[in-house]
């Protein structure tokens, strides 16, 4: 293979430069290969005080080589396209293979047709295209201002800014798989400090969509500004078993501590406390969790998976009954299943596994104020403190801080903080009583989301 020049290549010249990775593979003697090759522009813009506090542009790109030989499996990458990094990954897959262990379930998926588009899932925006540099500055400036407009008490904005990412994947294997899809990203939060007298509380409000014309500034600033000027004055509580409604954002973030747990791979190693239970109740029977691949414009949305398994929908909780995990091929062979389209990179550097697409609680038809009516005594969940750390994915036991609103007499009241919400999570999935029609989906590690949850006996701790 001889040298090739690192100018931008187009979508079909990706997957051609992967085509020949594999070629070269499969003459230096790999049985089975995979060849993944990721392309990825980036740009942030951070503003602060008024002015730009600081404009970042980079390029991610590179070629990951999985090479399986008897059922031993070698991994190397190359940062950037050039054909002699490239040579070197596959000769150093193929070393890496030599030295391990076999395992019979390492192969690759069989082929599949892939039968949907990047248009028809809604994930690439032409208009991604046309929006200046200058504009996505001018964007974060103005996000800025309009935060620290909001209200007189926000002293200050620590960061507001905007994001996006473009991006291109493609993947050649020696089962005859060869595809590529293309995406755009783009996303905006804000960071304000809200402060009467000695006091100060923070606040967090955010926007995504494919491209800048789909964020709503607005919309974010005003989010932010209220999260934080609602905590002020807060105080703690007594402790006691009530009823406590999630907001949408800090449903998803509760949601994502337990993705985990409905993997394969986590029940294959014993670290799941969903193990064992499929057919059996595990939440209320108005808990419907899905994970879905294919959801139009998701963040987690893609034709196929990293290994060339084509993306689908997953029900893995309807109406409260575990219906079953996400699988990759790896753990789908230990258990003589399928693969459920779920197996994902980090980026090219990393191997594939098993992981959640849009992974997200169905909504259902009951409106967040009428949700929150319902509730005469409860408390509102606004902000979660150590949400990975506070929930134990294989006991199911949960410890979390957290800061929120009274719910007095189906009405928002007094702020409180240091408080911290402890039991298990089977009990709060059992307990769920309501769910929100306002489904909100959070880019964090993935794409989870839910609608506003509320949920009885759960115990809040709290200083007397």
């Amino acid at each position: 293979m001889g040298a090739s020049s690192q100018k931008s290549l187009e979508p079909r010249e990706l997957l051609e430069f992967a085509g020949k990775c594999l070629d070269r593979a499969k003459a230096l003697g790999a049985p089975q290969a995979d060849v993944y090759v990721q392309d990825e522009d980036e740009l942030s813009v951070r503003a602060y005080g008024g002015e730009v506090e600081a404009l970042r542009s980079a390029n991610t790109r590179g070629v990951g080589i999985r090479i399986i030989d008897g059922g031993r499996l070698g991994y190397a990458y190359a940062s950037g396209l050039d054909e002699e990094d490239a040579e070197q990954a596959i000769r150093a897959a193929l070393e890496n293979a030599a030295y391990v262990e076999p395992d019979e379930n390492n192969r690759l998926p069989d082929l599949q047709p892939v039968d949907i588009s990047e248009a028809e899932l809604g994930i690439y925006d032409a208009r991604f295209e046309e929006v200046s540099t200058e504009r996505k500055v001018d964007f974060a400036l103005e996000l800025e201002a309009a935060t620290r407009d909001q209200d007189p008490r926000i002293a200050l904005v620590e960061a507001a800014i905007y994001a996006e990412s473009r991006f291109t994947v493609g993947l050649a294997n020696t089962q005859g798989f060869s595809s590529f899809y293309r995406g755009t990203d783009s996303y905006c939060y804000t960071m304000p400090v809200a402060r009467e007298g000695e006091e100060s509380h923070s606040g967090f409000g955010f926007s995504m969509g494919r491209s800048l014309p789909e964020l709503d500034m607005q919309g974010a600033a005003g989010e932010a500004a209220q999260r934080a000027v609602w905590l002020l004055g807060a105080s703690s509580m007594k402790p006691r078993k009530t009823t406590v409604v999630l907001d949408n954002i800090i449903a998803a973030e509760f949601l994502g501590a337990i993705s985990e747990a409905l993997t394969a791979e986590a029940v294959q190693r014993g670290r799941s406390l969903f193990a064992g239970k499929v057919g059996q109740a595990v939440a209320s029977d108005m808990t419907n969790i899905f994970d879905d691949g294919i959801l139009y414009g998701g963040f987690g949305t893609a034709p196929f998976d990293d290994e060339g398994v084509p993306s689908r929908m997953n029900k893995l909780v309807q109406n409260g009954v575990l219906e079953g995990f996400l699988y990759d091929t790896y753990s789908a062979s230990r258990e003589k299943s399928s693969s459920t389209g779920n197996a994902r990179r980090g980026s090219f550097r990393s191997r594939p596994r098993v992981s959640p697409t849009n992974f997200y609680l169905r909504e259902g038809t009951t409106s967040r104020k009428d949700l929150l009516g319902a509730v005469s005594d409860g408390v509102f969940i606004l902000q979660l403190v150590g949400v990975h750390a506070g929930v134990n994915a294989i006991s199911g036991e949960i410890s979390l801080g957290a800061l929120g609103l009274r719910i007095r007499d189906g009405e928002l009241a007094e702020p409180l903080r240091e408080i911290t919400i402890a039991g298990s999570m089977m009990e709060m999935l059992r307990n769920i009583v309501a769910v929100g029609d306002d489904l909100r989906f959070v880019p964090m590690g993935g794409s989870f989301g839910s609608p506003t949850i509320s949920i009885e006996n759960v115990m809040v701790a709290g200083r007397e």
